[in-house]
């Protein structure tokens, strides 16, 4: 009875959306989850637990493991590659609730995933977007994290088609939230099924959506593509945007945004590591490295 009693109020994920402090969220988050995870220890088909789960731990890795670890990345490597692997195995755990609690509805979902992805994902439907975003992004980010890692890269059809299901149904979700997810997951390159040209299409529409007001489609396009595209400028424009945006103009993606934002500061500073300046074209070269 307390259990049922405190619960619906543990797991409202827009408590810690709306933060404006993310230390409060690093440091509650933990304890919050452990918490979770002996709930479904006592009771392993309560299914908003299982959801919560999935959702946590997929916030935890993505607000701090990952962003800690591409900033790190500058200075040491070693605890970069140490925070990226502690959030893959994080977003695996994420992903395993999600799919314990799709289980519940749909016996045998996870097989025929893996299976028959394309099939397999048409028995959700309208209410279950927020499930399949959930469940969908915690795999896939997993696999951004384990390239090196053939088994877990085979599963990318899985969790495309469980995010391609939800945009189908609802492409309009959390402002632009699934379009935000099909940046990165489109940024992986044409070897892998992406697009760096599907990826701009899903930025346009997630900048429509929020009204401009979320600085993730800015830094993922800034990270997945200009990057790739060897695009200075477009690079500091995106980033310089997404710094510009001001975090309480939308409560509710207050913690991502200034999550995104010190992203987007660290990359900024370290825009001469990522990008060559351009040679004058009037330079005499060869006059310039004669001895």
């Amino acid at each position: 009875m307390a259990v049922n009693a405190v619960l619906p109020t543990l797991v409202n994920p827009d408590v810690y959306l709306s933060e404006e402090d993310p230390e409060v969220v690093r440091a509650a988050l933990p304890f919050l989850l452990k918490t979770i995870e002996s709930i479904i220890d006592a009771d392993p088909v309560r299914q908003d637990a299982l959801l919560f789960a999935n959702t946590g731990f997929l916030l935890y890795a993505n607000a701090f493991l990952q962003v800690d670890a591409a900033i790190a990345e500058w200075d040491d490597y070693s605890l970069s590659q140490e925070l990226n692997e502690r959030a893959r195995r994080m977003y695996l755990r994420a992903r395993d609730y999600g799919l314990r609690a799709v289980e519940i509805d749909h016996p045998g979902i996870g097989e025929r995933l893996l299976s028959d992805p394309e099939a397999a994902v048409s028995v959700f439907d309208a209410a279950d977007v927020e499930t399949l975003y959930y469940l969908g992004g915690s795999w896939m980010l997993a696999i951004s994290l384990g390239l090196d890692r053939p088994a877990l890269v085979a599963d990318l059809p899985s969790a495309r088609a469980l995010l391609d299901r939800a945009l189908a149904l609802d492409p309009g979700y959390s402002r632009g939230a699934l379009h935000s997810a099909f940046i990165t997951l489109e940024s992986v390159g044409e070897t892998m099924g992406g697009s760096y040209a599907r990826a701009r299409e899903h930025f346009d529409r997630a900048v429509e959506l929020s009204g401009s007001l979320d600085a993730g489609p800015y830094v993922a396009l800034a990270t997945g593509v200009s990057v790739a595209e060897e695009n200075r400028d477009e690079f500091r424009e995106l980033l310089e945007t997404a710094v510009a945006i001001d975090p309480d103009a939308e409560p509710a993606n207050r913690l991502l945004n200034l999550v995104a934002q010190r992203r987007a500061r660290s990359l900024l500073d370290h825009i001469d590591d990522l990008f060559f300046e351009p040679f004058d074209d009037e330079l005499d070269f060869d006059q310039e490295i004669r001895p």
